[in-house]
């Protein structure tokens, strides 16, 4: 996974952000025929991944350009970069990670979720089968490896321990050994780590080489934001118009490939192929994440895609708020935005199921 970027450094962006949008023009009248445009920063380095297919499905299928709106996705290398994007007013919205989102929030940038992608946790905490720990109070003494310095998995990583009684500083080492790639592999088949806390992604890498791990992820971590459309309460107030039909479009993805799992498979296959490669027991990267995507991105109410989960997010922000005395106290409710909620939903579901029924798949 991408190393986040510190939150000292999002602050210095947004004094740019504020420059650089001072003098940006307000949307037009907001007729049905009028057209609109939306930046979308994306935490990755491609515009896509396994997970984010409600984007992808409602680009495919033209619900935006139906909506009138160009939507721009930008692939930003990663979610702090997103986020510093977003703040420098490079992009209209961004797909940051909870944590890049969470810190933002925390030391009171202008940060706003106005549509609840996915929920569940990012990250993990894991053991290999062979160690015999079972729970997160076997860790302490425990050498863990995380992705890397400053990854966010840390904060999760260092609340977990701290809700055991774990001093995360005195009683366990952290240690960087990669991302899911040789590197981690060494350093788990040699015994030089006990543990391992990354984002499931990095797991999924290793699960596909054969690894077998343990899951010690606290479930509370189950009811916590993952991903949003996330934006600036100053985009929202210069572009209404365009961030609503952004995310009406979003949600007919989402309806999309809810109705049929196999015709988004199917795009992502020509969108990131690589994500897809087999290895010789037939299982990918890009399977194991979007199956667990499937869990993670249906709202609670199918009727209500995009909804947010004040007291998950709540607990998500205290939650990361007890690792450091920087971090101010935030109410969950000032950081989600649900006023696009309504218009979002308003869309032909029997429409958009039909299209998914209709869909030709194109890869095997």
């Amino acid at each position: 996974m991408k190393k986040q970027h510190s939150v000292i450094g999002i602050v210095a962006v947004s004094t740019l952000a504020l420059a650089g949008c001072a003098n940006a023009p307000a949307e037009g009248s907001g007729g049905e025929d009028e057209r609109y445009a939306v930046t979308m920063a994306m935490a990755a380095e491609d515009e896509f991944t396994a997970e984010w297919w409600g984007w992808l499905a409602a680009e495919e299928m033209g619900y935006y350009d139906d909506l009138n709106v160009d939507v721009d996705f930008v692939g930003a290398g990663g979610s702090g970069a997103a986020m510093e994007q977003l703040i420098a007013g490079n992009a209209d919205a961004g797909n940051p990670s909870a944590p890049a989102f969470g810190e933002a929030a925390l030391v009171g940038l202008d940060v706003v979720n106005m549509f609840t992608y996915s929920s569940g946790a990012i990250f993990g905490i894991f053991v290999p089968e062979s160690e015999g720990i079972t729970d997160i109070a076997g860790l302490k003494g425990a050498n863990i490896g995380i992705s890397e310095a400053g990854g966010g998995e840390v904060a999760f990583l260092e609340a977990a321990l701290r809700a055991e009684g774990i001093d995360p500083i005195t009683e366990v080492q952290l240690i960087p050994i990669g991302d899911g790639g040789p590197e981690t592999l060494a350093a788990l088949d040699t015994g030089s780590v006990d543990a391992y806390s990354t984002a499931y992604n990095d797991i999924f890498a290793l699960q596909t080489a054969g690894v077998d791990l343990l899951d010690l992820t606290p479930a509370i971590y189950n009811d916590f934001p993952a991903r949003g459309i996330i934006t600036t309460s100053k985009v929202l107030e210069e572009k209404p118009e365009a961030m609503q039909r952004f995310a009406r479009g979003t949600a007919m993805g989402i309806h999309f490939c809810l109705a049929n799992n196999d015709a988004c498979i199917d795009m992502l296959k020509d969108a990131i192929p690589a994500a897809f490669e087999e290895n010789a027991d037939g299982i990918s990267q890009g399977q194991l994440r979007f199956d667990l995507s499937l869990e993670q991105v249906p709202p609670a109410d199918p009727e209500r895609y995009g909804a947010h989960d004040v007291e998950g997010t709540q607990e998500f922000l205290d939650t990361i708020r007890s690792t450091s005395d920087e971090y101010m106290e935030v109410e969950a409710s000032t950081v989600l935005n649900d006023e696009f909620l309504d218009y979002a939903n308003d869309f032909d579901r029997a429409a958009v199921e039909k299209d998914a029924a209709d869909y030709v798949l194109k890869n095997d």
